[in-house]
């Protein structure tokens, strides 16, 4: 009690507790500004780790693979085909592969979507299983950048052919033709969950092939493998893949890497690939030209998807088959499904990863400093605390009024982009993204125009802690995502920060005094409100990342937004609409109607007291 009673003594004589408070918001600007430091260090030697195969019943390239030039000759003929067929209807493309299969001996299916072309499925029985599990080779006619996908329809009916005559398989074998990567696989592998007669056990793993129209040789390969809701397939299967191609004597790059730097290994690199890891995870879902493997997200299913890049390279199109050979035969090897490994990392190259344990806490710091900063709200605010206290109806009251109008937003902005018809989506998707962006700059930039006469004005309490309350919401909310979409979690926090930075401005003391330089900082301060407002708003963000993906219309990030959640299953919508959107509401609406002459006399007499 001495101690405790000689330390609280020293704390009060030093006024370290005025001090701390009045340093929040400089502790929560540190505290966001390690996270990135934290994110940027771990490329750096030391912080990340080597690539391993934990499942040691995969044993990845012990075997041999026989899929060689005797099956080349095969390939092409299948590829003629198909190139022949490249501008019939979609009902003569699946006949003609449906009787390549049949005429292997698979049994073979269709599924009906509804929506889109009927997708064509066949399922190899394995001869030595029992039709308990299953692994998927999925082949888009279209591949994910629009390309016709013929050579990896011809590869597949090529290892169709391969497969039926080994007598090595205990898993099932499906081969699934869909029209594309996108709404129409998806709806596949949900309706093979519930709903399709034809199937083949529970699916272990999925390749995604895509190899357009490189020819016969290609010069790498690229693998790409994230999934939706910040889903990842474990990590064995890419290592495994990665370790087959090493074997091949093939390039397998990740995240874009340019072709000129397939062997670049260096801190520079490595943080490339970890930014446009983090960004893809969060975009998943999103765009149109996302690869098959997010398809297979929520089924426990580990998928990747593997596209063939270069057309003059010294490997030809068997070498890739080897790849999917391999592959498949190390999968086959297992007795039960993948779980040795990590689920959770971010890859800094196809040799290198990062686990969650030294990632995570990049977002743990950005939901601490969301939360500095709201408790820097109400104790820089000038405001008694009973005050915040009797109150705190008023303020969950305007709170949940807020979350219930996004909530009517949430379900009906969707519902009128599918009710449009086909050809004024985009139209519809465009008005929307319009709206919503007038809306922003108009809460934003309010501030500036009514700086004398307010009809409807917050008093203090209500107006700092509407401020406090939605920042304290977004730290929940980071909190809520980081393990499960750190990836999401991450970029909301980053993108919101601005927000934090509202409050110490508004309160600047210079604003209590009326001499014409603080007139100007006065302006000056609600200028610095409004930009913060506006860079920190969802729909502004939403704009200029939309932009920058498809810079002839700027819609297709918006567009991915409002219809993901219906064709894939992706709740990044409701993340922003819900949890990013109402604390950013919010606070504008606070900064518009607030109140914020504050009076720091009882801070000063307090000072006055402590010295």
């Amino acid at each position: 009690m001495a101690l405790a009673e000689t330390i609280s003594r020293k704390v009060h004589k030093l006024g370290l507790i005025p001090k701390f408070i009045r340093l929040l918001p400089v502790i929560s600007f540190t505290l966001a500004l390690g996270s990135v430091v934290w994110l940027l260090a771990l490329p750096l030697d030391g912080n990340y780790r080597n690539t391993y195969i934990s499942e040691n019943a995969l044993m990845p390239s012990q075997v041999n693979s026989y899929f060689r030039e005797s099956e080349w000759n095969f390939v092409r003929g299948y590829r003629e085909e198909i190139k022949l067929i490249e501008h019939s209807s979609f009902n003569e493309k699946n006949s003609l592969v449906e009787k390549w299969l049949t005429d292997i001996g698979l049994v073979t299916a269709y599924h009906q979507n509804g929506s889109a072309n009927d997708t064509l499925y066949a399922i190899m029985h394995a001869p030595r299983g029992d039709d308990t599990e299953a692994m998927v080779l999925t082949v888009p006619w279209v591949t994910s950048e629009g390309e016709y996908n013929e050579g990896g329809l011809a590869l597949a009916a090529g290892l169709a052919r391969y497969f039926s005559k080994m007598s090595i398989w205990s898993k099932n074998i499906i081969f699934v033709f869909p029209q594309d990567s996108h709404a129409v696989l998806r709806s596949w592998v949900e309706a093979y969950h519930t709903t399709l007669e034809q199937t083949a056990g529970s699916i272990d793993a999925a390749i995604v092939l895509e190899y357009g129209k490189n020819g016969d040789y290609f010069d790498y390969f690229e693998m790409y493998y994230e999934g939706l809701n910040g889903q990842l397939p474990n990590l064995d299967l890419l290592n495994t893949i990665s370790n087959v191609a090493y074997h091949e004597g093939i390039h397998c790059v990740i995240q874009n890497t340019p072709s000129t730097e397939l062997v670049r290994n260096d801190y520079y690199s490595r943080t490339r690939t970890l930014l446009r890891g983090i960004l893809n995870l969060t975009l998943s879902g999103l765009k149109r030209d996302v690869p098959g493997c997010a398809a297979f997200s929520g089924w426990q299913i580990q998928a990747v998807t593997i596209r063939a890049k270069g057309t003059q390279g010294p490997h030809d199109v068997t070498q890739f088959g080897r790849v999917v050979d391999t592959s498949f035969r190390s999968v086959n090897n297992l007795l039960e499904k993948f779980h040795q490994s990590f689920f959770f990392y971010l890859m800094l190259s196809t040799k290198h990863f990062v686990s969650i344990g030294t990632y995570l806490p990049a977002a743990v710091f950005i939901a601490v400093s969301f939360a500095f900063s709201a408790l820097g709200c109400l104790l820089n605010s000038g405001v008694e605390a009973s005050s915040f206290f009797n109150n705190t109806g008023s303020l969950l009251f305007i709170f949940t009024v807020i979350e219930l109008s996004s909530g009517v937003l949430a379900a009906a902005l969707p519902w009128i982009t599918f009710g449009s018809p086909a050809e004024y989506q985009d139209t519809t998707v465009a008005q929307i993204l319009f709206v919503l962006s007038l809306l922003t700059f108009g809460l934003a930039f309010t501030p500036l125009i009514m700086t004398k006469t307010k009809k409807v004005k917050f008093s203090k309490s209500i107006t700092f802690g509407l401020i406090s309350l939605s920042l304290f919401y977004i730290s929940m909310l980071i909190t809520t995502l980081l393990i499960v979409n750190f990836s999401l979690a991450l970029t909301v926090g980053l993108l919101s920060l601005p927000l934090t930075f509202i409050q110490p401005i508004i309160s600047q003391k210079s604003n209590l005094t009326k001499s014409p330089q603080v007139v100007s900082n006065r302006k000056r301060a609600q200028v610095k409100v409004s930009l913060c407002l506006l860079v920190s708003s969802p729909w502004f963000v939403v704009f200029l990342a939309g932009s920058y993906l498809d810079p002839e219309n700027g819609i297709s990030l918006m567009r991915g937004l409002l219809t993901s959640l219906h064709e894939l299953q992706c709740w990044t919508w409701y993340v922003v609409i819900l949890g990013w959107f109402p604390a950013w509401l919010t606070i504008a609406l606070s900064c518009v109607f607030g109140n914020f002459e504050i009076d720091y006399t009882s801070f000063v007499n307090q000072e006055k007291k402590s010295i």
